[in-house]
């Protein structure tokens, strides 16, 4: 099974909840401007959604939802199974079928169930799957019930049945199923919105800008502007506003604000090495960066990571072997991170001991 693509950080967030409901019905609307997959994604969690308007808006969406934009998701094999599973239930296209019943991470049950109805052309990549139809025999059921299928097709799925044996083996004689995959443990997350009483606009400017950025009056002018916005407007703006923009959103300390300048679509790899360095953006938000297989590939990020003391202890330890040694030595004597980060670089600079050396 290929592994999935990364989420995207805004989506995430919908998932662990507490997103006001004018934010679920803009997601459920399409109208967050979020990349094609990662909007089909939101959609697709939000037909869950305990809202009845948000789960309509939501199916309304993903019947709307263009196909040439589909299709490309559809075929990539890192895309959500069940995102997969609902394209392959729900949408008729004949291309999108094609494209979701060749592709290796749509889920065997998926296929099963649409298997007794699917016309001939798109049963016959069902046939032609021996793996699938050998590890899962209920599905080789499901595609025998097809009433669409021509004398060719059942000849060889009677030829597969008696290669092997399927059907007259003991239960027990079986080969083992794959072993299960084990999920990865999830660190928990703070609340999406922090719990704070409305903050004055020279408190807003003290929590966005160092004292050098309060000196910048374009600095100063945007911040007044953003502190009037409501948190939907700010979600928008994060998603499909400025660099500048998101340089101070990043430091709202509502959570989903700041997380929508993780998922938007225009934040640049130069901008993460940025915020994994800030000092005034929350240890969440620190987290998040650090547990991204794809910014975690840039050094700077790494070095920012450790270097700054907001980040949680379980990130930036980790991180710190991955440092160049010029920089374990700068680390180990900087007073500004946690002592036990500094321990850890002073373990990596120690020089390796000599044997029958006298210590």
């Amino acid at each position: 099974m290929a592994e999935p693509r990364a989420s995207n950080p805004l989506v995430d967030q919908f998932r662990r909840g507490g997103v006001p409901r004018e934010l679920l019905l803009m997601g459920a609307q399409g109208a967050l401007p979020l990349k094609p997959a990662d909007v089909l994604e939101l959609l697709h969690f939000l037909l869950g959604d305990s809202d009845s308007a948000v789960r309509e808006a939501a199916d309304a969406s993903l019947a709307a939802f263009p196909k040439d934009e589909l299709l490309p998701i559809v075929k990539d094999r890192g895309t959500l199974p069940a995102v997969l599973g609902w394209a392959l239930s729900d949408r008729d296209e004949r291309e999108v079928r094609e494209a979701v019943l060749q592709n290796v991470s749509t889920p065997d049950e998926a296929i099963e169930a649409a298997a007794p109805a699917l016309i001939t052309e798109l049963a016959e990549l069902v046939v032609i799957n021996q793996v699938r139809l050998l590890r899962r025999t209920s599905l080789l059921e499901a595609v025998e019930s097809n009433p669409s299928l021509n004398n060719d097709q059942r000849r060889r799925l009677r030829e597969l049945r008696e290669s092997f044996r399927i059907g007259e083996q003991p239960a027990e004689a079986a080969p083992p199923p794959p072993p299960p995959t084990v999920a990865e443990p999830v660190e928990p997350e703070e609340p999406a919105v922090v719990a704070e009483g409305p903050i004055t606009e020279d408190e807003a400017l003290v929590r966005y800008l160092s004292d050098d950025e309060r000196q910048q009056e374009d600095k100063v002018s945007a911040v007044q502007r953003l502190y009037r916005l409501n948190t939907a407007e700010k979600v928008v703006t994060a998603l499909k506003g400025t660099r500048e923009e998101r340089a101070i959103l990043i430091r709202d300390p509502n959570r989903i604000v700041a997380v929508a300048v993780l998922g938007s679509p225009r934040v640049t790899d130069p901008e993460i090495e940025a915020f994994a360095g800030m000092k005034s953006v929350s240890d969440g938000i620190l987290r998040q960066i650090g547990n991204n297989r794809e910014w975690t590939r840039r050094y700077g990020v790494i070095s920012n990571l450790v270097r700054n003391p907001r980040t949680p202890l379980g990130i930036a330890i980790g991180m710190v072997s991955r440092l160049t040694p010029k920089d374990l030595k700068s680390v180990a004597v900087d007073r500004n991170v946690p002592e036990v980060i500094r321990k850890q670089a002073q373990r990596f600079t120690r020089p390796a001991s000599v044997p029958g050396q006298k210590k």
